[in-house]
């Protein structure tokens, strides 16, 4: 699957567009809350192939969501997984997505 087609996806979920019920996608983006402030929510998932890693997903804002998807190698395997999350916080912050601390 494609960054494009992953942010697609998050995108119908998001709206509860999915081709299951309303009830279910809700309870699949409680599960992905990650953190929360007063305004914001952060949900996103994890995922691992044993030499790709990704982290997607998207902070819900008044203004609307900011979607985001990482796709990355990991040649150090374990050792690499962090970086997921990390690289993709780094990048929202570095766009106001994301506060820098809840």
């Amino acid at each position: 699957i494609s960054s494009f087609e992953q942010i697609a996806f998050l995108q119908r979920l998001y709206r509860n567009q999915l081709p299951f019920q309303v009830e279910h996608q809700r309870l699949v983006k409680d599960v992905m809350i990650n953190e929360a402030g007063p305004n914001w929510i952060l949900r996103a998932k994890t995922g691992w192939t044993g030499k790709i890693g990704w982290w997607v997903g998207w902070v819900e804002w008044p203004s609307g969501p900011v979607f985001f998807v990482l796709n990355m190698d990991t040649p150090n395997r374990l050792g690499d997984l962090a970086k997921r999350q990390s690289i993709t916080r780094d990048v929202l912050h570095s766009l106001n997505a994301l506060p820098t601390s809840p």
